[in-house]
């Protein structure tokens, strides 16, 4: 009696860690979506010149890139020479997976993803646009200069990556970082969810 009670206790146990886990998948992906929405109002349309985003900026580098040395001091000679969008999506990204590698290129995030991928993984993974329909929170990722695809991407490929926001079966919405020197909502093509576009070359399942 008592071993059945024993293997009662931790079916129930087992059970109980794969809801949490799922929870917790499905909060962090929302709260990434919401982090996202925020970023995109609090820029408004604002360019990355004007000083009232400055501190904002000098966050996604400190936080997002983990370049501790960017500071108010020097961001606005500093941002007129590197791309803040990949800092943007790992500041976003970071703060509910604290795995997400720090980054300032989004090839090396999405080589990150695509080797836990390799390794069995079923979060945080990299797969083929054709093979997944993005959700809300996942992130694509965009050629921006790279040819190749995704098993041969590198991590300092160039490569741009936005957040899903929402995905209707036609049309996928993702906000992005550094587009027109701002925060940026876009829409993307799709078929059946699917996104229907050769510039996107991989998703990272969140």
């Amino acid at each position: 009696m008592k071993i059945k009670e024993s293997k009662q206790i931790i079916i129930v146990v087992v059970l109980l860690a794969a809801i949490i886990f799922i929870y917790m998948r499905i909060m962090r992906k929302r709260n990434l979506v919401t982090s996202a929405k925020n970023e995109l109002i609090f820029w408004g349309g604002r360019n990355e010149n004007e000083t009232a985003v400055h501190s904002r900026l000098v966050d996604y580098w400190q936080k997002g890139a983990g370049w501790d040395w960017i500071t108010l001091d020097n961001i606005e000679e500093f941002d007129s020479k590197y791309a803040w969008s990949a800092a943007f999506i790992s500041y976003i990204a970071r703060k509910d997976y604290f795995n997400f590698p720090a980054s300032a290129t989004h090839a090396n995030y999405t080589v990150w993803a695509r080797e836990r991928a390799n390794q069995g993984h079923t979060a945080q993974i990299a797969v083929e646009t054709h093979s997944y329909k993005p959700r809300p929170g996942d992130i694509v990722i965009k050629k921006r200069g790279y040819t190749g695809d995704l098993a041969g991407l590198y991590p300092t490929a160039k490569t741009h990556g936005d957040i899903v926001v929402e995905n209707n079966g036609n049309y996928i919405t993702v906000i992005g970082g550094n587009i027109s020197n701002s925060v940026t909502e876009t829409i993307i093509p799709a078929t059946n969810g699917f996104i229907n576009h050769s510039d996107w070359i991989a998703v990272i399942k969140m």
